[in-house]
């Protein structure tokens, strides 16, 4: 079992600090923090030039994605997303991956199903002042964390969000 930190690009990343057993980054996260992984759910032309340059020229163990673009990576590992987003219940116990409108939520699920996650601390996932996601979508991410949040505990996995944002509600 692994203590795992989830790093998201939101301002709460200025928190993390080291001393994790694994990281797994989403996106561009390597322009901030050389993580062991990366979890990419978009294809590559939603990134900015510079974006899509600090993604391409990352290099983690391993590289999430459910997106067939990204397969000349080396480091390419393809998973399958659920269909459904998780609004009643995360199922963790099937072969795909939870979904959710965000990535930093598929990083905590593959944190727990491929890495044996015992401690999930999350990074950067505020929504503050997110450039992309409207306020419906933002409370639609917050349905998803708790429903994942009730699945982790189920498992005696704990999910721990670090910063004042959004989903710091969701804190024991």
């Amino acid at each position: 079992m692994a203590k795992i930190a989830v790093l998201g690009l939101g301002e709460s990343l200025s928190e993390y600090s080291g001393g994790f057993d694994l990281t797994i980054g989403v996106n561009d996260i390597w322009g901030k923090v050389q993580t062991d992984i990366v979890v990419c759910v978009d294809k590559p032309e939603r990134f900015t030039p510079e974006r899509l340059q600090t993604i391409a020229t990352s290099r983690p163990i391993r590289f999430y994605t459910q997106v067939s673009d990204w397969k000349e990576r080396p480091d390419y590992f393809a998973i399958t997303l659920q269909e459904q987003y998780p609004a009643y219940e995360c199922l963790l116990d099937i072969p795909s991956v939870p979904k959710s409108l965000c990535s930093p939520f598929v990083a905590c699920c593959i944190a727990y199903k491929f890495h044996e996650a015992e401690e999930i601390h999350l990074f950067g996932a505020d929504f503050i002042s997110h450039p992309h996601l409207k306020e419906i979508s933002i409370r639609r991410i917050l349905v998803h964390f708790t429903t994942l949040k009730e699945a982790l505990r189920k498992k005696r996995v704990s999910l721990i969000i670090h910063g004042s944002g959004l989903l710091s509600s969701l804190n024991d």
